[in-house]
């Protein structure tokens, strides 16, 4: 494939049909999308995400706004080293850890992930959080009494 058949609408499909909101995921596209903008590669701009999904897939939305934008600046950094990665040569093979056989499955394995293997997770995260909201409402009273 050559990159004046590229279908940028292929990833965003990806993402449309198997995305829910999780952090790490789109941003390796759009940095998929500065590499072609760069005119770099079809080669460097498929493993771009592929580099990133395999360093920041683990990264998770906890709900706290006030670390939100440093986990997307993350992310956003490890999208941009993986595009370097790719530059050089340099990309994670298919069965290191999530990695598939092409960028496409790849960033599908991801989203499932997301979508499918964080439910229990996210169930996790708001027991933690119900937990610092109920401490903090018995400190406040203990406090004002």
């Amino acid at each position: 494939m050559t990159k004046t058949q590229i279908d940028g609408g292929d990833y965003l499909n990806i993402l449309r049909k198997e995305l829910i909101p999780a952090l790490g995921c789109t941003e390796p596209i759009a940095v998929a999308g500065m590499a072609y903008l760069y005119d770099e590669s079809f080669e460097v701009i498929g493993n771009t995400p592929v580099n990133t999904l395999a360093n920041v897939s683990g990264i998770i939305c906890d709900g706290a706004k006030s670390s939100c934008a440093a986990k997307i600046a993350s992310a956003v950094d490890a999208a941009i080293l993986g595009l370097n990665m790719a530059r050089q040569g340099n990309v994670f093979l298919p069965g290191d850890g999530i990695v598939k056989k092409t960028p496409e499955e790849t960033v599908k394995s991801v989203c499932r992930l997301a979508r499918d293997g964080m439910r229990e997770t996210n169930n996790e995260i708001l027991r933690i959080m119900i937990e610092k909201s109920a401490a903090d409402a018995v400190e406040t009273v203990l406090v004002t009494a």
